[in-house]
């Protein structure tokens, strides 16, 4: 006896009682790379294996009982494109011609060749890609060990590994089309990847510039609060001003305001003069005419979020100018999740009257300011019922 008889489908699914002895001494058998140690020959697991082989075929020679493993799973790789436990199966059977140790370089060339196509049809690329590589090591002309190799390492993202192989099975036999539309493949993906690092240079020194400049600018930044998104402002990369995204809200009406690009140069005052300009059509919302130009107050919310750290920053960033993922990065992206969900403690948190007479880039300059996703201010009109209820904290967006 050699491995448990799982051929075709058309076959009795019960085996024998030996075939069922053999069957449970076997680990449990891979599916995505986990768990698969008995595969190695130099692990305990294989060893062990190796014992019950030679125990179950004590009148057959090491060739005969790799052959007869060989055939068997050749019978069961044939159904596992449309039923993975066939590949499965067929694993089993190759693993056992190798346990056999037959010494014929050939042959355990060809089980190794055979059990990497089982590897490709279960997905487990990295073992299909070893076993594909042992086969060419022993018989260095096999051509299909070295296309399930290329495969394999394609599978993986080891483009450069695949074309080495592709290239390495064409030196065989020079018009394999299939090599040769593989190679073409890693080579477009390796010069992909080229770019991509060319990209990743240069973003992370842009980013790196501009997480500097911000911080030259004493700006602090936290996650969006008023579902209008996280803008971070624009710089200059001539004249070094920034531009913000800026938010006016009126509480009352419910109403807001957006001025695209607001530089750190202009004042309040300024906005507020394009906002409430007398030749200007009348705001719809304000049926009392309150909110006029010299009846209007602005405040801003102090600690209006928790703000990030740089580093912090600087991966938001990174991520958002497609630079290759970083899992060094994993936890600073897992704190920036929870920080979303995260609440600035209310005692912190008052409104503050604003002068508008004041440059945009020194009020976010103030210790307790922090932009919460982007410049928000408040306009409130004086002398009205709401303006108390707005200090007093007693409304809500």
């Amino acid at each position: 006896m050699s491995a448990p008889e799982r051929t075709p489908p058309s076959t009795s699914d019960e085996p024998s009682p030996g075939d069922r002895a053999f069957t449970d001494a076997l680990p449990p058998l891979f599916w995505d790379g986990e768990g698969d140690e008995w595969l190695e020959e130099t692990s305990p697991e294989f060893a062990a294996l190796r014992a019950i082989v030679e125990d179950a075929n004590r009148d057959a020679t090491p060739v005969e009982i790799a052959q007869k493993c060989k055939e068997k799973g050749n019978a069961s790789v044939k159904y596992g494109v449309a039923n993975k436990l066939y590949a499965r199966y067929a694993v089993e059977h190759y693993t056992a011609g190798l346990a056999a140790a037959s010494g014929d370089a050939t042959l355990d060339g060809t089980l190794y060749c055979n059990r990497a196509h089982a590897g490709l049809l279960l997905k487990n690329y990295r073992k299909a890609y070893s076993d594909a590589i042992k086969a060419t090591e022993l018989v260095s002309g096999n051509v299909k060990a070295w296309f399930r190799a290329a495969k394999a390492a394609l599978a993986l993202e080891r483009a450069e590994e695949c074309a080495r192989c592709c290239v390495g099975g064409l030196e065989i036999e020079g018009d394999n089309r299939d090599l040769k539309v593989m190679l073409r493949e890693a080579k477009r993906l390796v010069e992909k990847r080229e770019q991509q690092a060319t990209l990743d240079a240069a973003e992370k020194v842009r980013v790196r510039a501009y997480v500097e400049a911000m911080k030259s600018k004493g700006i602090r930044i936290g996650p969006a609060s008023l579902g209008s998104g996280e803008r971070l402002p624009a710089i200059d990369a001539t004249t070094g001003v920034a531009t913000y995204w800026t938010l006016f809200v009126y509480p009352e009406s419910m109403q807001t305001d957006v001025v695209e690009a607001a530089s750190e140069t202009s004042t309040l005052g300024e906005h507020l003069d394009v906002l409430f300009d007398p030749a200007g059509p009348p705001l719809e919302w304000d049926e009392r005419g309150a909110y006029a130009r010299d009846s209007v107050e602005v405040y801003w919310q102090t600690n209006a979020a928790v703000p990030y750290t740089w580093q912090q920053v600087e991966t938001k960033l990174l991520d958002a100018a497609g630079v290759t993922r970083r899992e060094v990065d994993d936890d600073t992206r897992k704190e920036i999740e929870a920080m979303a969900k995260g609440r600035v403690d209310s005692r912190d948190q008052f409104m503050r009257s604003l002068n508008e007479k004041t440059k945009l880039g020194d009020l976010f300059k103030d210790k307790e300011c922090v932009l919460a996703g982007h410049p928000v201010f408040y306009v409130i009109a004086k002398g009205t019922e709401f303006r108390q209820r707005f200090l007093d904290g007693e409304w809500e967006i």
